[in-house]
């Protein structure tokens, strides 16, 4: 028991700061509904497109039997030069989960003699969207704009066909020397001086 009012005055003051600390603990407001929980965030997966360098591009398609089921993708190691070995990284990304098997081959045209690269392995069930990686390397004999052409060959379903892919390869200037056109002074026909 309290034997003098003084301690009522200190247990008000403690009591009313207890009150207001519980009531502070509490995230709900009387008669407000309460937000839903935030899902917990999904941890990232590497997709399998993420692993292909963001300098590749995609080279051009052109010929093609059958549906287009792959896309090819390139990067230039270096800048081409005459004399010069050229790394060219490739990536294969199958666009269909049906394919039973992938090959192919590669091809130079003239001014540039391939050193290495020329038949692109074979890959029994190919991951769709899962890169296949090839190397190439090519010689460049003298300046100009060349193609290294890429035919990647395709299985499935008992079933045959192929896709045809173009890398340019931009050696040196890209034109040879051009001889400059000689300059000469127009002649204006005799009739229209008169």
């Amino acid at each position: 028991m309290f034997t003098s009012r003084s301690g009522f005055r200190n247990l008000g003051p403690a009591l009313a700061a207890t009150v207001i600390l519980l009531g502070c603990g509490s995230s709900e407001t009387p008669g407000v509904a309460r937000a839903p929980a935030k899902p917990a965030a999904k941890p990232s997966s590497v997709q399998p497109g993420n692993l292909v360098s963001p300098n590749m591009v995609s080279a051009a398609s052109s010929a093609r039997t059958g549906p287009a089921t792959v896309q090819l993708k390139f990067e230039l190691r270096e800048r081409p030069d005459v004399a010069q070995p050229l790394d060219i990284d490739v990536v294969i990304l199958p666009a269909s989960a049906n394919l039973d098997r992938l090959s192919g081959r590669v091809e130079a045209e003239d001014g540039l003699k391939l050193a290495e690269g020329a038949q692109i392995a074979p890959t029994d069930r190919p991951v769709e969207g899962m890169p296949i990686r090839h190397s190439i390397k090519v010689l460049p004999t003298r300046e100009g704009i060349f193609t290294v052409t890429a035919v990647v060959s395709l299985d499935a379903a008992g079933q045959s066909w192929s896709q045809t892919f173009s890398i340019p390869v931009i050696v040196g200037a890209g034109v040879p020397d051009v001889p400059k056109p000689t300059s000469t002074a127009a002649v204006k026909p005799a009739s229209a001086t008169r």
